[in-house]
This record gives C-alpha cells, structure tokens and sequence, in this order.
C-alpha cells in the first residue's frame, strides 16, 4: 500500500507559495496551531458559535463556476498566513488551474488595508507566502495519497498546520466516473468511484484530526438535480434559479461542520458581489471580490 501511494505521490506537484508566487523563500520555524480566524464575516459570525468537533472539522464553499469559491478560500488560506499566531498552511490545487499571484495580491491588500505601507505590505505578503504548501496532484487518487501522506510531510520539516484547502474539489468528478464506468456493479456502493469517494473523505478527516487542523473545500456544482424526486437526492442547491445535486456521497456531509453556498451578482461599477448561504438558509452576509481578492462589505 505505501508503494502505491509514494508512485501516486510522485504525479503531484509540490511548491511553496513564494515559489509559485515568484517570491524567494526562506526556511522557518513552527509555529501556533490556534482556531482558524477566516477573515470573512460570513463564515467568523457562524462559526463563533459552531465550533469544530474532532468528527466534523470541514467547512465547505459551494457555488457555480465564477461564483468567487476560490477567492474565498484564498482569502481563508490569506487570513490563516498572516494571522498573528501564523501557522503553515496546505494548500491542495485539485483541478492544476489555481494562480498563486491572485494569493499574493489578496495577501498585499489585506496588509495595506491593515495599514500597512506599499513596501510594507509587499513583505508582509513574502513572508506570509513562505507559509503555503502548495500541491497540485494530477488526479483524485493521487489527492488521497497526498492527504495520507500530509502528516509525514509536516512532522519531517516541523510544521504547524492550522489549515488544509482544497480547491476545486470534484473538479475531477466526470473522469473519476467515466474510469468507474467499466466497472460498475448494482450496489452503488460497491463501485470504484463510491469507494474512491469513501477513501477521501475518510483520509481528509483522519489527516485533519492527526494534525489537529481545519479543511476549508471550494466546491464546484455542476451535476443538475434529478427532475423525479423519485431518484435519490442527499443534497440540493439552489443557486441562480437552478437546482444542482451533490457530487460528495453521503458520507461527506458527516464531517462537513458547515456548508456556505456562493452566489455572484455583477455590480454597476464592475465589481462582484458575492452572498453568502447557509445551505439551506437565506443568504446573510455578502462580500465584494475585486483585482485585489476579497473584501468583506462594510
């Protein structure tokens, strides 16, 4: 089993996020592993009374594509880094689309809107960058090896990690499923694809709780929901007058500690303005995405 995953491993790109940012890096010490302080408004306000349990410790991000989930995880990853008790951060490119220098403009800003100088904020944002561990595994199953494998990484090079992203997650559903498509049995869980989907949650949340971190999951909906409410369905979304199905199995949902769904509207000045949704519940928050990342509305 661990030869397989060291030549999974080996189909998963790793930097820093001053590499991938074209910033120096540098070598560091451990730090705090205090509670993840999003930085988003939306989520703080919530999660101040619904703290994590040792069984559900994901906080996941769902919306269309463009809805701003990447941006809010930046954000997450952003506020994690620069955080005054700073600590590590993994972040996990599922789908190899991620740009690190929208990371660095979101991290440079947040420094000036801090009060921080141009030169100032362009070294807060260096040194916060050094924080990132960036992977980018070319498939899911390469995915799961790279969770398994997190809890080494972070003990050879003496880490602290207070959070784990993972970007685009499903981004690789239809390929996953079309590989399964061989093989399909009659108990659905029994496929290839459900066990590969059983396998990656288990692995997120047994790395979450061996490192004692958060996970924060951008999820992209883009499976319509079934038209006969005859056919299973364990989650809705409800997004532009549209209804999207969950790609996760059920299992999923039994570690997610909270689920906030995206939605984008285009401003008149040509910003975007994102709210955000309890799954389930009506929007009560909203923030504005711009060239510099995300911004809480004032």
């Amino acid at each position: 089993m661990l030869a397989e995953i060291e030549k999974l491993l080996a189909q998963v790109h790793t930097e820093s996020g001053s590499d991938a940012a074209g910033q120096p890096s540098r070598q560091r010490s451990p730090s705090s592993t205090a509670h993840v302080h999003t930085g988003i408004d939306a989520i703080d306000s919530d999660l101040a009374h619904t703290p994590p349990t040792p069984a559900r410790r994901v906080i996941e991000l769902a919306g269309t594509a463009g809805s701003g989930k990447t941006q809010a995880l930046l954000r997450i990853c952003a506020t994690a880094a620069m955080a005054p008790a700073s600590a590590d951060v993994v972040l996990i490119d599922a789908d190899g689309t991620l740009d690190l220098r929208r990371l660095a403009r979101q991290m440079r800003q947040m420094a000036v809107d801090g009060g921080a100088t141009d030169s100032a904020a362009e070294a807060a944002a260096a040194q916060a960058l050094q924080r990132i561990h960036v992977f980018q595994p070319a498939t899911t199953h390469a995915l799961v090896a790279t969770l398994a494998m997190l809890p080494r990484y972070v003990r050879e090079r003496r880490l602290r990690v207070r959070l784990v992203a993972i970007d685009a997650l499903g981004g690789n559903h239809w390929i996953d499923r079309k590989e399964a498509a061989c093989l399909q049995l009659k108990i659905k869980r029994a496929t290839p694809w459900f066990r590969l989907q059983q396998l990656l949650v288990d692995t997120l949340l047994a790395t979450c709780q061996r490192l004692d971190c958060l996970a924060a999951v951008a999820q992209v909906l883009v499976l319509p929901a079934f038209a006969s409410e005859d056919e299973r369905q364990e989650r809705v979304f409800a997004v532009g007058g549209r209804e999207f199905r969950d790609a996760m199995i059920p299992r999923w949902q039994a570690i997610v500690l909270r689920t906030y769904v995206l939605e984008p509207a285009v401003c008149p000045d040509g910003l975007t303005r994102v709210s955000f949704a309890m799954h389930g519940q009506p929007a009560r928050h909203a923030a504005v995405i711009g060239p510099w990342g995300l911004r809480n509305c004032d």
